[in-house]
């Protein structure tokens, strides 16, 4: 595909994106929310009542698992939108892809699949057990069933991390923006905080990019269509260094060597031993 033909794909689908990406951000914080109001914030610490509890409410922890599930199918189409822009700049590893949309659908179906055969056996135990700690286990127990939704989990989880790197290496995402969803999609496995608040932030900022909020910050590849590598620090802090000299001095610099020992005898010009070659600043 030519640039120009998949730039304006890109740019007709963008803010199509950007309307999922901040569906995405609100799903993922209201599936939290919704538990913790319809439920309430008081859970029991006995177990056998935070079972009775979810059983009165498992029309609320159903509303839950919907939301949460529908979070992560727009977070998914979101990455892949991502992916295939990477796709058009530079070549992307070929299992990416299935990691990310085999993860996410998988996941977000798993996690309503499970909460729908919770449900049921939680009302089960309510209603027709005599409310033991071995009827419990029982009806929480799901054997191998629960490893199905780790790999999912984990497939998700890598191929959001994958999309975010190499956004951020071909020049669509800033430097912030890619570690944030590196970080976004490690919480997905390892939940470090009671809300999806990095999460949702991270979904926030990516709707506003690709909206084009602000387009003249945006980062370069987007109107390029080519790989647009962002500069190492050390490159960074040579632009610095350049900028600040040009705004004393106004004119640029340049690197000369300058070489305390030019009879090569191990001396300079006062007989004292020659220093190593080393750079000088020259403005022009």
């Amino acid at each position: 595909m030519a640039t120009n033909d998949f730039l304006q794909a890109e740019a007709h689908g963008r803010r199509r994106v950007a309307i999922v990406s901040g569906v995405a951000a609100i799903l993922v914080l209201a599936s939290p929310l919704v538990g913790r109001v319809l439920i309430g914030s008081d859970i029991p610490d006995n177990a056998i009542a935070n079972a009775l509890l979810q059983a009165d409410h498992r029309s609320a922890v159903l509303l839950s698992a919907v939301l949460s599930a529908l979070g992560l199918l727009a977070i998914t189409f979101v990455g892949d939108f991502l992916l295939r822009a990477v796709g058009n700049r530079t070549r992307i590893q070929p299992f990416v892809r299935p990691l990310l949309v085999l993860g996410g659908v998988g996941l977000a179906i798993f996690s309503v699949v499970l909460q729908i055969v919770s449900a049921i056996r939680l009302d089960h135990f309510a209603t027709e057990s005599t409310l033991t700690w071995e009827e419990l286990k029982e009806a929480q127990s799901y054997g191998p069933f629960i490893f199905v939704g780790i790999v999912f989990q984990f497939a998700f989880a890598i191929g959001l991390i994958l999309v975010a790197l190499n956004a951020m290496r071909v020049g669509l995402l800033t430097r912030f923006l890619g570690y944030l969803g590196v970080f976004s999609a490690v919480l997905f496995v390892i939940a470090l905080l009671p809300l999806p608040i990095v999460q949702a932030y991270w979904l926030a900022m990516l709707a506003l990019l690709l909206w084009n909020v602000g387009g003249a910050r945006e980062p370069p590849s987007w109107a390029s269509g080519r790989e647009e590598l962002w500069p190492t620090a050390a490159e960074m802090r040579e632009q610095r260094v350049r900028a600040a000299e040009e705004k004393r001095g106004g004119g640029s610099v340049d690197a000369v060597v300058v070489d305390d020992d030019p009879d090569g005898d191990g001396q300079n010009a006062f007989g004292q031993p020659a220093a190593a070659k080393r750079k000088r600043k020259k403005r022009r």
